[in-house]
């Protein structure tokens, strides 16, 4: 990776944390916060839509058991990976309009042992 892109996706993590903590959520944020908030989560989702895999199956192990978890823990990890780099691309793209996120939690690190959820559309603040 080169060291740009090793700064940019630093920054843009740095300014993710901010604008999407639980209680920042109505609490008057910016514009500029609030895209830039945007662009950062979108930049981490796309690059770590893939520890969805390991966490499908830890999650789905702890619920039904290891046997699962290893096979149908897999196949959502697989579904959920797509999802949160799909997700996360069109957070990038669309960054200039503030929306709220569409998967919850709204990056892979946050409540590692909660299933991956999605929005049913796009939430405007």
């Amino acid at each position: 990776m080169s060291k740009k892109m090793l700064v940019l996706f630093l920054a843009a993590g740095l300014v993710s944390l901010y604008p999407f903590s639980t209680q920042a959520e109505d609490s008057g944020i910016s514009y500029p916060a609030r895209i830039g908030g945007k662009f950062g989560i979108g930049l981490i989702n796309t690059v770590t839509g893939i520890i969805e895999i390991p966490k499908s199956m830890m999650v789905v192990s702890e619920q039904e058991g290891i046997g699962l978890g290893m096979s149908l823990g897999f196949v959502k990890g697989m579904t959920n990976m797509l999802g949160r780099t799909l997700t996360g691309m069109v957070d990038v793209v669309s960054f200039p309009i503030p929306t709220k996120p569409m998967i919850n939690p709204a990056v892979v690190f946050q409540d590692f042992d909660k299933e991956t959820t999605y929005a049913s559309g796009w939430e405007t603040y």
